[in-house]
């Protein structure tokens, strides 16, 4: 591919900068129905932004900044885009006008989707799976680290501190080691909306404890270091007073989601409110009570990006996702198919009044994250024992408050 220099003027004027996107993968057909094509449709002309596919089948490369590294290499373009191979992006104009923001401000080291800020909050809008996920951010937000589900650095920054190569990190937390490098060096991570669905089938945690504990290690004075996956804690959270920490913490959340669940006694008894985090049991879910198609409604939000996808696909059931009004998840439920589970979320009590739910089979549940969630076409009894431990239950021994408690 030639630069075309009457095109990169064009993408100036316009406030745009075009990106070199490169995505390490092990699944082609992943590659082709999620990212690939959200490029190869999403491209608006003019344009000189190029995918380069790293493939790692086969154990080609030992870690992922070995294989990030490789794509960068080849990079044409002066910003350098790092995303999974299930992101499906919404918008390559915002993608590029944020790389445009990138080139313009040179104390920023490093540009991510979504990340997590000194307060534990998750910074960006996106939508994770079936759900939406983050604060907006309209503008560039300073977090402690970025996640590795899509950033972006310049390529005259890669080719000074590339992608760190360790083993200890393996395939994970690279984006979080590169935000603490970048902080550390006085530069700022940064989190900007740059809408997209992550249609991930799995959250592979194994050896993440090692990659927290090399990146722990490495940036000392930045401890605690929240990231999206957990907090980074002095000698690896080891200690009895972190364990002691780390219970007292779970405790406070579970009974902040039993407070908050008593939102949903308009739909379900209380006792049949499950906390849990929907984005990952919807597959099962879907297996177990023998779903062919799965629809994703997440609430819109102020100052939120509406996205729809379609054409996805979670283990062989066709998935679609979109953001909504109340008006439209009422059209959604009247109109869902036999075989298709409809999952509702990011809404809060004040929204299941007008929803129609009678007739529908569904189950209730709330997590911080996904907020009052529902999905429809299946029942408690249809899923079995999926939510047996107490922790999924919400606490009975707590005094109600008489109004509503935020989460």
């Amino acid at each position: 591919m030639s630069h075309d220099p009457e095109v990169s003027a064009k993408l100036e004027y316009a406030g745009r900068a075009p990106v070199s996107i490169i995505c390490v993968f092990n699944n082609p057909d992943v590659l082709a129905r999620c990212l690939k094509r959200s490029i190869d449709e999403g491209c608006v002309a003019p344009t000189l932004t190029e995918l380069i596919a790293v493939d790692s089948r086969g154990g080609a490369f030992a870690t992922a900044g070995a294989a990030l590294n490789h794509g960068a290499a080849q990079a044409l373009n002066e910003v350098v885009v790092f995303a999974h191979q299930d992101v499906f992006l919404h918008s390559m104009v915002g993608l590029e006008r944020a790389a445009h923001e990138l080139l313009s401000s040179p104390q920023i080291g490093v540009m991510g989707a979504v990340g997590i800020d000194g307060s534990g909050r998750i910074v960006g809008r996106i939508r994770d799976r079936v759900i939406g996920l983050g604060e907006p951010a309209p503008q560039p937000r300073d977090v402690e680290s970025i996640d590795e589900v899509l950033f972006m650095i310049t390529r005259d920054r890669h080719r000074q501190d590339p992608i760190a190569d360790d083993a200890r990190l393996g395939w994970h937390a690279y984006a979080v080691e590169y935000s603490a490098r970048m902080r550390e060096a006085g530069l700022r991570a940064v989190v900007r909306d740059i809408p997209l669905t992550h249609n991930s089938l799995s959250s592979n945690l194994r050896y993440l404890d090692v990659a927290h504990r090399f990146v722990g290690d490495a940036y000392p004075a930045l401890l605690p270091l929240a990231t999206t996956c957990g907090t980074i804690w002095p000698d690896g959270g080891a200690g009895r007073a972190a364990l002691i920490g780390r219970r007292a913490r779970g405790l406070v959340r579970w009974e902040r989601e039993s407070r908050a669940a008593r939102g949903a006694r308009s739909v379900v008894p209380l006792r049949d409110v499950v906390l849990a985090d929907v984005r990952f049991v919807i597959d099962q879910i879907a297996a177990l009570s023998g779903a062919s198609a799965i629809r994703a409604l997440d609430r819109e939000i102020v100052g939120g990006t509406a996205t729809e996808v379609r054409g996805l696909e979670r283990l062989g059931r066709l998935t679609s996702a979109a953001t909504a009004d109340l008006a439209t998840m009422t059209a959604e439920i009247e109109k869902r198919a036999s075989g298709e589970l409809v999952v509702l979320a990011n809404l809060e009590a004040q929204d299941l009044g007008f929803l129609d739910l009678a007739g529908s089979p569904c189950i209730v549940g709330f997590s911080q994250e996904a907020r009052l969630w529902i999905v429809l076409g299946v029942s408690r009894s249809d899923v079995g024992e999926l939510w047996s431990d107490h922790r999924s239950r919400p606490y009975a021994g707590i005094v109600m408050p008489s109004r509503g408690v935020s989460v």
